[in-house]
């Protein structure tokens, strides 16, 4: 029997492991017809929540938990992932103001990222936001977003519980490190926009009505001044508050703000980064309860993206460009109909910009790689060559300040955080980010395309240890999102290492849905088109096995949220091509959309069910209703999270229950449960245990030696 792999003994050892059996899981007859489709939800008693869903919850969870660390080999490979993990330094957002840096880091000892500060020229940190000093009744803090004033001596911060996403929006001093006394609560990402050094825009949430359930969307935008009660802030933008613009509710509601500009912007969509945003402009003079507001664009244009500098507007559309082009307009008096083109449509996908005050800073992806533009003030777009081939993770500038900061990495490549300077025309190494002790030089990838049945060609990223063999054993994790033109660009993981060293390759499929190749490519697996983003993650699995990169018996899919139509349909549609797959706080039955917190805003991208064309959409990509009886399923983790605010607990336990009756395959399906978090996940701790249990599984349906239960006699 070869060392790493016991294919023919997988399927005995899966039934033993799993010789219990799940829960038993109650059902009821219930029908749904739609525009006359007719919909079978046997778990359809679960959507009313309650004590017995909840211990239902539990029961599952205890034998998914005992099902995971009864696998051999998995404590060992949690150990592995905790000793790398525990020695990376994450850096998230980094921002340069007031002659300080501030920047989100969650060092090797820490369990969430925390919020620090130093001065330009010298490397001595200071502690400045613990989120941790907020945790309460079990539940652990985590800054949601923050904003620091243009003079850099205040920070506006969003802190939420067990990853809820709700939370409350505080202002810290900056040189004492206390709060003032003002506090704001139901605000979901309230993208403080600082108009000067002690007033910014910020949006809130409404109140929800009585023994009803908080709103995800629909936030109202207010104006408020630092040392003043937060319910004197007067409301200026949000539903109804815009003559002739009565948009639905559900909407999403921003301002923005310029301390050197004369004006203020306010902008609404419906949540998505492709959703067209309406922008409206207003003199900051006469900002109020009785403010009129002046329509700069509305659906036509297809702006994705806004930068206000001083008294200019500088747009991203899709319109007439697919890849994306700039324009720009004054923001006093905007006509797009006679605005410039600062920055045509190239080969490149232009995916965001920043304002300096020497330029305005645009980035792009090409292939897959991240560009960079800059555009000087009245001036022509120059490339500007990057320190290496990678993503760029962040791109942010000051508009009082020449230059940019820009966190980059690639899979082999940890993230930095590099300033650049426009004078001297060079990249440094601003030092917040440390190296990874972590050695990936083994480690290599590859871009190649695979043809679909429709001869559309998916590009895939092949990440693997450098003279990888081509005789299909290793095991793969095979990863897809394909949603809301959200591009999976290459990313440094620590904790890939340790899938690495058992053998095993990482590849990403850029199904059509994502993002990093222009509009069409989005469309092209959005509403009823798509159906294309599950093919083209067939199409990328059938690829991996004509080539010799894996075999169906050790090919692992995986995604998260969204991606759960993509995986969800994969494994329903060809169940044969997979050993396994992780489907995280999954969108998993598409049918029922609309009742999840964050569906109603979502019916752009997926269709809605208050039309036929809608029902026809969302039930030919419902995994769940799309599972049959009595077919051999591979291996499965469903995950939820009791906090989850956007996809609701229900949802994945329907499908999980849905696959555990359907299946005729010894292999396990689990429903592991997330007590204390929510959508995006937790601390340093659950990052780590999810990689140690999604990893073991994978292993384990693939047959990999020292992963596999002794077998029965």
């Amino acid at each position: 029997m070869p060392r790493l792999f016991r294919i023919a003994a997988t399927a005995l050892a899966a039934s033993a492991l799993a010789a219990a059996g799940p829960p038993p899981t109650p059902t009821v007859d219930h029908t749904e017809t739609l525009f006359g489709m007719t919909f079978q939800d046997p778990y359809y008693w679960m959507e009313a929540g309650g004590a017995a869903f909840d211990a239902w919850l539990s029961s599952q969870a205890a034998y998914a938990r005992n099902t995971l660390d009864a696998i051999p080999g998995r404590a060992a490979m949690l150990e592995q992932i905790h000793r790398l993990n525990s020695a990376e330094t994450y850096v998230d957002d980094a921002a340069l103001i007031g002659r300080q840096w501030f920047y989100s880091k969650t060092r090797p000892e820490d369990a969430v990222a925390k919020i620090f500060v130093r001065p330009e020229n010298d490397t001595s940190e200071r502690l400045l936001i613990d989120p941790t000093s907020f945790d309460a009744g079990g539940q652990l803090a985590q800054i949601d977003y923050w904003s620091v004033s243009p003079d850099g001596r205040h920070i506006a911060y969003g802190v939420s519980l067990g990853g809820a996403e709700i939370g409350t929006l505080r202002v810290r001093r900056v040189d004492t490190g206390a709060d003032l006394p003002e506090q704001i609560s139901r605000t979901r990402y309230a993208d403080p926009s600082w108009m000067d050094d002690v007033s910014f825009l910020y949006s809130r949430l409404p109140a929800p009505t009585p023994g009803g359930e908080q709103s995800l969307t629909g936030e109202h935008v207010y104006v408020h001044r630092l040392g003043t009660d937060a319910a004197g802030d007067v409301l200026v933008f949000g539903p109804g508050l815009v003559a002739r613009h009565d948009v639905p509710g559900n909407f999403d509601f921003n301002g923005l703000a310029d301390p050197a500009s004369s004006v203020v912007v306010a902008e609404y969509d419906a949540g998505l980064d492709t959703s067209p945003i309406f922008i409206f402009v207003t003199a900051k003079a006469g900002l109020g309860a009785n403010v009129v507001w002046r329509q700069a664009s509305g659906f036509d244009d297809q702006v994705r993206g806004v930068v206000l500098h001083a008294d200019n507007l500088y747009l991203r559309t899709v319109r007439g460009a697919p890849r994306q082009r700039i324009l720009r307009t004054s923001a006093v008096n905007p006509d797009l109909a006679t605005a410039d083109t600062v920055v045509p449509e190239g080969t490149g996908t232009i995916s965001g910009m920043a304002a300096a005050s020497d330029a305005l800073y645009v980035q792009l992806r090409e292939g897959g790689l991240g560009r960079l533009l800059r555009v000087p003030w009245g001036g022509k777009p120059e490339p500007v060559p990057l320190p290496f081939d990678g993503s760029i993770v962040a791109l942010t500038a000051n508009a009082t300040n020449p230059g940019i900061v820009l966190s980059m990495q690639s899979w082999t490549h940890s993230p930095t955080v590099f300033a650049y300077d426009p004078m001297s025309q060079k990249f440094v190494d601003t030092g917040i980010a440390p190296p990874s002790p972590i050695s990936m030089d083994d480690i290599a990838w590859t871009d190649v395309r695979a043809p679909t049945a429709d001869g559309t060609m998916v590009p895939l990223s092949i990440v693997a240890p450098r003279g990888t063999t081509h005789d299909g054993r290793r095991p793969a994790i095979l990863y897809a999102y394909g949603a809301y033109d959200v591009s999976v660009d290459p990313e440094f993981s620590p904790k890939l290492r340790a899938w690495f060293d058992h053998g095993g390759i990482y590849v990403v499929a850029h199904v059509r849905g994502g993002g990093g190749f222009g509009d069409e490519w989005y469309r092209a697996g959005r509403l009823e088109n798509k159906p294309n983003s599950i093919a083209d993650f067939i199409a990328a699995a059938e690829y991996l096995v004509h080539n010799g990169w894996a075999n169906p018996v050790t090919i692992g899919a995986l995604t998260s949220s969204a991606g759960g139509i993509v995986v969800g349909g994969a494994i329903a549609a060809r169940p044969d091509l997979f050993s396994s797959a992780v489907i995280e706080v999954g969108l998993l039955d598409a049918i029922r959309l609309e009742r999840v917190p964050i569906g109603p805003f979502n019916t752009g991208e997926f269709g809605s069910t208050e039309t036929a064309a809608g029902v026809r959409m969302l039930s030919a990509i419902d995994a769940y209703q799309h599972l049959r009886d009595g077919v051999a399923y591979p291996g499965v983790i469903v995950t939820t999270a009791r906090n989850d605010s956007r996809i609701s607990p229900w949802m994945p336990a329907k499908f999980a229950a849905r696959l555990q009756a359907a299946t005729a395959s010894p292999r396990p399906v689990l429903l592991r449960v997330e007590e204390t978090s929510g959508h995006t996940g937790g601390d340093r701790k659950q990052a780590e245990e999810e990689a140690a249990d999604y990893y073991s599984f994978m292993l384990w349906q693939a047959g990999a030696a020292g992963f596999q239960p002794p077998r029965e006699p």
